[in-house]
Order: structure tokens, then C-alpha cells, then sequence
């Protein structure tokens, strides 16, 4: 047992330093942000380079730079000039994507902010960005070479002081999650000092994140806005904000978002980070979060424990909703015929491709619906309802913290998925 130990360990060592080598001999230690504008609505889209932002350090993941999971509707690939060899790879999702299944996204034409962290190459590189549809088709927007000699780069400046909220390991070891706050001003010091300590909490006292908090970083901006409060259209309230995040985003009110996406990571350079928060000074009951983009919450009443969370569940795991009671603005998120790519909802086109293999032998599929005193109602099941429709698409518990509003309550399923992608950020 002491022999294998001692080869496993060097084994792991090895690996570490071949990757580590790997990724200096295509990549600088230093991140290159693509801002790029994305146009288009249901029927056409394209994309627009913008701008190319330079900072110093990589901190995400160099031993996995390909990415396993594909949970997004953009993939962006890199390649190495010469070899034509894929040597870097990112999937997300984005506000455009869900614009294009609305009402308003069938003829109007939308153009919205998105951009892209991947390492800085060396030398020449290909890069090729692709959007999938809801049915998985894709459609490449941008084949390119370009030339990191003959690129003019901008260079990104440090302006807010970063404050340390929970520290497990290095950046390169472990998920940074950056909360940026919006909406409080000069006269909030004291709010949004205790609000980065009350977020943070909700966070690190949830499952999965509180198992593997040696795998988790959180730090925050501390950034004031001009005024107090968050802007809400509907009820003809505009304020001036330090990221001017705002509700009644693709007309669903409750729907918080942030449209300047570059000035957002203009500000998260601050600090590390893979994954944003964004927190709303507003007593108005609303967030949202998209995949490896970004997400928000509101920071008074009753619930911003569980919507936190919950926006982070869409935004760390790629998890879909499982509720389907409540008003959408998005229209077929989830075509019959096509598998999505959540791991938490099926419409069993591949079913064995998600949470098949956790669910008993003796369990009847698809899975009646009982009651929270019947013995069946903490089973792995396949639950018809869920991603906005009643019938057609299956989730896999009864109570999830994606389905109801119940904090720190994730089903086995989201469980696992959010465990994979924070252990993934810690290789």
C-alpha cells in the first residue's frame, strides 16, 4: 500500500509538472479578454470584435484546458497556427441566447455586450467562436487568426480596493468567485460592508461549497454607485449605478441583469475570478444568472439566501430551472426531440447520458409525485415538469434548491454537478 501511495503521488506530480509545462510552452501567464459585440434574433446573429484587454496572471485551470463539459451555448476554441492543434477551449452562455426564444427576439434586432477570458498565446493563433441553438445546431460566427505582435492591446487598470472574504487556496488551485456589489453609494459603506460578510456566508454554509471550502475562494469589490438602488423600468425608477444593473430585462420584470458586460470586467480586474456575483442594493425581489457569464441577487427581503444560491447553480454548474409554474419570458428553451444539455433535466431523448444510473431498480419511471411524509419523497426519480413545461421534460428530485424556493437544498444530481465543476477549477 506505502509503494503505490508513493507512485500515485509521483504519478500526480508528473502530471502536474507536464501540464504546467504544457500550458508555458502555448501560453503566457497573462489573460486575454476579448470584448465582442453579439447581433442579431431568432433567425441571424454575428459577432463584432471590439476590444483586446490584457492583464497579468492566468487563474483558471491549466491542467484541463479543453473543456470536458460543454454546458454552454458559445464555444470558444483556440488553436495552435502551425499544428492546427486545439490547444484551448470555453463554453458559456449568454443573455443574446435567451433574447433570441422571446417574442420581442423573433424580429428585432438585438446588440449586447458578451466577451470571453482565455490565456494569452504566445505566438499566432486560430480562434474560432461557435453558437449553438436550442436544438444544438451549430453556427460558426468567427474563424480568425490573429497575432499576438500585431494586436493592439489595451491594458487593464486596478481603481477599487479587493477585500478577502474566504480564502481556501492559491487562485490556480481553487474556483475565485468575485462579488462586485451595484447600487450602493458613499452612505451604504456600512450596508455593503455587512452585505459581502452576509453573502459570503450564504455561500460557504451551503452544500456543496461548505465540503469543499478548501476549493473556494470568495473576495469582493468594494465599489460605490453614484445613487442608492437599482433601476427598475416598470415602475419608471432610473438611477445612475456603478454597473447599472437593471429589472424588466427581455421584458420579464423580476429578471435582474447587468447589459455592460464589459465595463463589469473592467471592474472584476481587479481581482481573480472565474465565476461574478453581482449584489443589488434593492428591497424588490429579483436576480438571474447564465453560465460562466455572470449572476445577481437583491440584497433585502426575504429570500436573497436562496436566490444566491440558486443563481449560482445556473452559473458555476450550468444547471437548468426545474420549476414550471412560473412566468417566462423565453419561448421552447427545451425542444422535444432534443436532449438538453443541463444535467438536471431530460427529455429522455439521452436519458442515459444523465441521471439514469442513480435511480433504483424498484423505482417507477416515469416517477409519481408523493407527498413530504411518504417515504419515496427524498428518491432519485424522473419527475415529469420542469425548464417551463409541465410535460415533456423530467427532473430528477421532488425538492431541489433549483426547483423550489428552499436554500441549501440541491438534490443529489445538482449536487454532484456542482462538486465536478468546482473540483474541475482545482486541478
Amino acid at each position: 500500500m506505502r509503494k503505490f501511495t508513493i507512485t500515485l503521488i509521483f504519478l500526480l506530480a508528473s502530471f502536474s509538472i507536464y501540464a504546467n509545462n504544457l500550458f508555458n510552452h502555448y501560453f503566457e501567464d497573462k489573460t486575454l479578454r476579448i470584448n465582442y459585440l453579439h447581433i442579431g434574433n431568432k433567425n441571424q446573429e454575428n459577432i463584432i470584435f471590439a476590444d483586446f484587454i490584457v492583464r497579468k496572471g492566468w487563474f483558471g485551470t491549466r491542467s484541463e484546458l479543453i473543456d470536458p463539459y460543454h454546458y454552454g451555448d458559445i464555444l470558444i476554441e483556440v488553436f495552435d497556427n502551425i499544428t492546427d492543434k486545439l490547444i484551448f477551449s470555453r463554453s458559456y452562455s449568454c443573455l443574446f441566447t435567451e433574447y433570441r426564444t422571446t417574442e420581442r427576439g423573433k424580429t428585432e434586432i438585438a446588440k449586447m455586450e458578451e466577451c470571453v477570458n482565455i490565456p494569452l498565446p504566445r505566438q499566432t493563433f486560430k480562434i474560432r467562436i461557435s453558437s449553438y441553438d436550442r436544438k444544438r445546431i451549430a453556427t460558426i460566427l468567427k474563424d480568425t487568426t490573429l497575432n499576438p505582435s500585431t494586436i493592439t492591446f489595451k491594458y487593464a487598470k486596478k481603481d477599487h480596493k479587493v477585500r478577502r472574504l474566504h480564502l481556501g487556496n492559491s487562485p490556480k488551485k481553487a474556483i475565485d468567485i468575485l462579488i462586485i456589489p451595484d447600487g450602493y453609494s458613499k452612505n451604504n459603506k456600512l450596508l455593503l460592508k455587512y452585505d459581502l460578510k452576509r453573502f459570503a456566508s450564504y455561500i460557504m454554509k451551503c452544500s456543496p461549497y461548505k465540503e469543499l471550502r478548501k476549493h473556494v475562494n470568495i473576495r469582493a469589490i468594494v465599489g460605490y454607485s453614484e445613487q442608492s438602488g437599482i433601476t427598475q423600468p416598470q415602475n419608471n425608477f432610473f438611477v445612475n449605478t456603478l454597473l447599472n444593473c437593471t429589472y424588466n430585462t427581455i421584458d420579464l420584470d423580476r429578471y435582474l441583469m447587468c447589459p455592460g458586460v464589459w465595463n463589469l470586467h473592467d471592474i472584476a480586474d481587479d481581482a481573480p475570478y472565474d465565476a461574478i456575483i453581482i449584489i443589488c442594493n434593492s428591497d424588490k425581489y429579483g436576480g438571474g444568472g447564465i453560465y460562466n457569464f455572470y449572476c445577481t441577487v437583491y440584497n433585502h427581503g426575504d429570500y436573497p439566501d436562496y436566490v444566491i444560491v440558486h443563481e449560482m447553480g445556473h452559473l458555476i454548474g450550468g444547471l437548468a430551472d426545474e420549476y414550471y409554474t412560473s412566468e417566462v419570458s423565453v419561448q421552447d428553451f427545451y425542444p422535444e426531440g432534443v436532449e438538453p444539455t443541463e444535467a438536471n433535466l431530460t427529455t429522455l431523448v439521452n436519458f442515459e447520458s444523465k441521471w439514469k444510473n442513480k435511480i433504483d431498480s424498484n423505482t417507477i419511471i416515469p416517477t409519481p409525485e408523493v407527498g413530504k411524509e411518504h417515504p419515496d419523497y427524498n428518491k432519485v426519480g424522473l419527475y415529469e415538469g420542469g425548464g417551463y413545461v409541465a410535460k415533456g421534460v423530467y427532473r430528477p428530485s421532488l425538492h431541489c434548491t433549483m426547483n423550489s424556493i428552499v436554500y441549501n437544498d440541491f438534490c443529489p444530481v445538482c449536487k454532484e454537478t456542482l462538486e465536478k465543476i468546482i473540483k474541475y477549477y482545482s486541478k
